[in-house]
């Protein structure tokens, strides 16, 4: 997994700099984002570091942004904001609102801290979401001009959020969406329609062999699940072999495609 962060604006006092209440927008989006490429590349994902600290203009500030993050396949990029406004609470900014998993994560992973979920909002409008080539993010922590966002900030501390962050991009504490559950009951439902199909022509079937190994002796198109299943603990064998005949085949096999699909 490839992906580009970017620590929003360029330093804090020069051209193009965040916003300054209660936090200073510069400061904190490198005080998150430079701890969150250390957090991911910990987790084995290749970090590639968008980050513009000077330009002449705002503009050519986000085009240097865009620039880096294009030049690279990357298959996400992220930039780390704090908001203004009088507002509270954490939001994600994602071309068109799309509902990206990691987007969705990240809203709920900072609403686990304390933080109002403001939830995904469209950033077709925003420079680095609009022309980056990959998926795109931009996060908005919380608000730098608001008491009760700030003092929550302090409080759960830069590692708190760097952790919700790079755990939705990594999904390593995943938790099913509605959207998510919903497609995995169709899944499991069409899973179970083709089962109970092969089922009815097994029954019918006067084949009453019984396999113990995987050899040639099995049919090809069973050993590779049949093999994956004995690996994962779900098929044991005793002292006579492992005594399948092909209802228990075919259920190795839907068990394996419905694992695989499920990754």
């Amino acid at each position: 997994m490839i992906v580009g962060i970017n620590c929003g604006h360029t330093v804090s006092g020069s051209i193009g700099s965040g916003a300054s209440g209660i936090l200073d927008e510069s400061n904190e989006t490198r005080n998150v984002g430079r701890r969150l490429e250390e957090y991911l590349q910990k987790r084995g994902v290749t970090v590639v570091d968008c980050t513009n600290d000077y330009a002449a203009t705002v503009n050519e500030n986000l085009s240097k942004i865009t620039a880096m993050a294009n030049a690279r396949n990357l298959d996400l990029f992220v930039s780390i904001h704090f908001n203004s406004g009088g507002g509270r609470g954490s939001e994600v900014y994602t071309y068109g609102a799309r509902k990206l998993a990691a987007a969705e994560r990240v809203c709920e992973n900072m609403q686990s801290l304390g933080f109002v979920n403001r939830g995904i909002k469209d950033g077709s409008s925003l420079y680095v979401v609009r022309r980056s080539k990959a998926a795109a993010m931009l996060v908005e922590v919380c608000f730098v001009d608001t008491a009760s966002d700030a003092e929550l900030y302090k409080k759960v501390g830069a590692d708190a959020v760097v952790r919700a962050i790079g755990d939705a991009i990594t999904g390593e504490k995943e938790e099913l969406t509605m959207t998510q559950y919903d497609e995995l009951k169709q899944l499991i439902a069409a899973q179970n329609a083709k089962l109970d199909a092969m089922q009815n022509t097994l029954n019918k079937s006067q084949n009453k062999m019984i396999y113990n190994y995987v050899d040639k002796n099995m049919p090809e198109w069973a050993r590779e699940a049949v093999q994956w299943c004995m690996d994962n603990g779900i098929v044991a064998g005793d002292g006579n072999g492992l005594n399948l005949d092909d209802n228990k085949l075919w259920t190795c096999v839907i068990i394996y495609r419905l694992a695989s699909k499920l990754k």
